[in-house]
């Protein structure tokens, strides 16, 4: 009998002596966090969802008003030297009027307005239509991204049915972002920034004062 035969033989008696194996005890089941096992109140909700950023390395902050995150952007790109700035045009403002770039490619930084956020897993939806393309959340080494408080909802599930119940006025492409982009090889080396942002900055609009740019945010959402 050839080496390969051998081999084969070998293989299908290991199999078989693995399916033959007396089953074992049954799986414990997966416990459940205690945030997904009661309604979380709007402060609740907050905390977690900035707890699940930082853990996944992301630099949360939690601002009083939409002027507040514009500052702190620009505070940012003064101290990073970023000479240019990817949005869609709606999102601008006059004070760094110098440095939006409309080519996503071209800029070391990136900005977008969430439409949702899950707390539990520290999410981030995004709806791209029109001028909100997704290659400003995409293709920037560092992005940022604003959401009022008020679209925070507790899990994913909540974000699921806000998808269902747009319909039709629900744009062809979603992203879901969950910290920065992250890789692992066959010896799980990981590897931040590879296929994506390796760097997210996220600030919660307490007043919600955020200027709706696509449907209407999930006010009631969390609260399901």
């Amino acid at each position: 009998m050839g080496r390969g035969r051998v081999e084969r033989a070998a293989f299908l008696e290991t199999l078989r002596r693995q399916l033959h194996r007396a089953p074992g005890p049954p799986a414990s089941p997966v416990p459940r966090s205690p945030a997904t096992q009661r309604t979380l109140d709007d402060q609740e909700r907050l905390a977690l969802f900035v707890a699940r950023l930082q853990a996944l390395g992301v630099m949360a902050s939690v601002v009083p008003a939409l002027e507040d995150a514009q500052a702190a952007i620009e505070r940012l790109a003064l101290d990073r030297g970023w000479l240019s700035i990817s949005c869609a045009a709606p999102l601008r403002w006059p004070a760094i009027a110098d440095r939006w770039k409309a080519d996503p490619r071209e800029a070391p930084f990136g900005l977008a307005e969430a439409e949702l956020a899950v707390a539990e897993t520290g999410t981030l939806l995004l709806t791209n239509h029109g001028p909100f393309r997704r290659g400003h959340s995409l293709l920037p080494p560092s992005i940022g991204l604003v959401v009022p408080r008020a679209r925070i909802v507790t899990g994913f599930g909540d974000a699921l049915r806000w998808i269902a119940a747009q319909g039709p006025e629900l744009p062809a492409c979603l992203s879901f972002i969950t910290g920065p982009s992250n890789t692992a090889d066959i010896a799980s080396v990981q590897v931040v920034g590879v296929h994506g942002p390796g760097e997210v900055f996220v600030w919660v609009v307490a007043n919600d004062e955020v200027e709706e740019s696509s449907t209407d945010g999930p006010a009631d959402a969390g609260r399901a």
